[in-house]
């Protein structure tokens, strides 16, 4: 190939972007991901608690919200998006333990608020050790992500 001395244009219009567009296009993006998943959590939670579904009737939605997030949060803190090595381990207990809060009232609200006849403390108990050791998995599956893109980051900067 005969150097003209022009560069070749690209023929796909998003990647001739300037820095200023790509940014706008990029917050664009998230803003309208993050609007889906709202949205979409929305619809589940109507379908459940207004419409009186069960919950097999929109269970796909659920797992393609559920692992659409793990994924999203796992990508951010392994290329780095998300400082997590700047937190210390109390930060990572109280944000578990925020979670488990989250999750633990969701549960009791869900089965005995929105269920006529509610869950005895056994049954409640018996979903909370659900709650605790799938948001503990979480931890770990983002803490591990975490580890992976920092040394993923030095090496790059080694290189």
């Amino acid at each position: 190939m005969i150097y003209s001395g022009m560069k070749e244009k690209n023929k796909k219009p998003f990647l001739n972007m300037d820095e200023r567009n790509k940014q706008v296009a990029l917050r664009i993006i998230a803003i309208m991901y993050f609007l889906t998943i709202l949205s979409m959590q929305g619809i589940a939670l109507y379908r459940q608690f207004v419409l009186g579904q069960e919950m097999s009737e929109f269970e796909d939605i659920a797992i393609i919200m559920t692992v659409n997030s793990l994924f999203l949060i796992s990508a951010l803190l392994y290329f780095g998006a998300i400082p997590i090595r700047k937190l210390k381990i109390k930060t990572l207990l109280l944000i578990y333990l925020l979670f488990v809060v989250m999750g633990s009232t969701f549960t009791y609200v869900k089965y005995n608020v929105f269920q006529s006849p509610g869950l005895s403390f056994k049954q409640l108990f018996d979903k909370l050790i659900i709650v605790f050791a799938i948001i503990g998995i979480m931890m770990i599956f983002f803490v591990l992500f975490s580890i992976l893109g920092k040394r993923r980051l030095d090496k790059e900067i080694e290189d």
